[in-house]
């Protein structure tokens, strides 16, 4: 049981470093160190976060074979900020792809929701509850930054999206464990605010120390997951992180005395997907067919909250 497939998409649009500068007024230097890769991508005309999700679920349903009617439980993850309130974005995608027997609902944890639903439904497949179960994972990021207010360390929020088939036929990758924890000392630095009818996202002063509790929560997560499944650090095929800044996590892996080679690095090549993050670094190992039988995979997954986590998967 576990992760039978997984695919991605991200938004059509397109935002460039040197537009966020013009539109931001901030320094081209800094926002080009804040994304590397020139430009995100974004929503495009008609596209919304849970439309990229429909799509990328749709995807992995053809490409397994799966029928509709035999998906149990549908989870929609992300921020909770669905652009439409009071609203089920899971229930929605459930609708447009036929899925009409299933439990539809939504996990909200920032950046670390994507890890906290795969568990949550493959928990729910080694029960018994489902034969199939579907994690869509899909936020609009790039919708909450507010440029001209220059919070230049969210310029690299892009919009995608990840659908992940969890079921105990033909898995790719076992769920083997997971650890989560929330230090609330940090709650209210980010909050979001509507703003001429937008929502967006402040950032209030403070937030000293907060750099060194992601080094320090990832490190003890790590170590707790690798003792749950009796396995060290010399084990660990890849460390694969959250991708919201390029030196926490050359920082992590030099903690935790692993190569940078163990890990991937995603910022020359899109901006922040939020929970899709760990999901594109799998999907580049596995072209570049870097994974064998046996690996063991560590996703370490962090969102506002603050929420740490670490999970441990094994290519079958």
């Amino acid at each position: 049981m576990g992760i039978t497939d997984f695919a991605l998409t991200t938004g059509s649009g397109k935002v460039t470093a040197e537009q966020l500068a013009r539109e931001s007024g901030c320094d081209q230097d800094k926002v080009n160190e804040i994304l590397p890769a020139g430009r995100l991508s974004a929503l495009g005309p008609g596209e919304s976060s849970w439309s990229l999700g429909r799509d990328a679920a749709a995807k992995v349903l053809a490409r397994n074979g799966v029928s509709p009617e035999d998906i149990g439980l549908v989870i929609y993850a992300g921020s909770s900020e669905w652009g439409t309130p009071f609203w089920s974005p899971a229930a929605k995608i459930a609708q447009e792809l036929g899925i009409l027997q299933a439990h539809c609902y939504e996990v909200s944890n920032f950046c670390n929701a994507a890890p906290t639903a795969i568990r949550i439904a493959d928990d729910q497949v080694k029960a018994g509850a489902c034969r199939y179960a579907l994690v869509v994972v899909a936020d609009r990021l790039s919708e909450l930054v507010d440029r001209p207010g220059g919070l230049v360390e969210l310029f690299n929020f892009a919009d995608g999206a990840a659908a992940v088939l969890v079921s105990a036929e033909k898995p790719r990758y076992e769920v083997l464990a997971s650890a989560n924890r929330t230090d609330p000392t940090f709650v209210d630095l980010y909050y979001g605010e509507v703003r001429e009818n937008e929502v967006k996202v402040f950032r209030r002063e403070g937030g000293e120390g907060l750099g060194e509790a992601f080094i320090t929560n990832f490190t003890a997560l790590t170590e707790q997951v690798l003792t749950a499944v009796g396995r060290g650090l010399a084990d660990v095929a890849y460390l694969l992180v959250t991708h919201g800044n390029r030196n926490t996590q050359v920082k992590l892996l030099d903690t935790l005395g692993l190569p940078h080679e163990r890990s991937v690095f995603n910022y020359e090549v899109e901006g922040h997907l939020g929970g899709a993050d760990p999901l594109l670094a799998l999907e580049d190992l596995e072209r570049a067919g870097r994974l064998e039988s046996g690996d063991l995979v560590l996703l370490a997954t962090a969102g506002s909250g603050f929420t740490w986590g670490v999970t441990a998967l094994q290519v079958v």
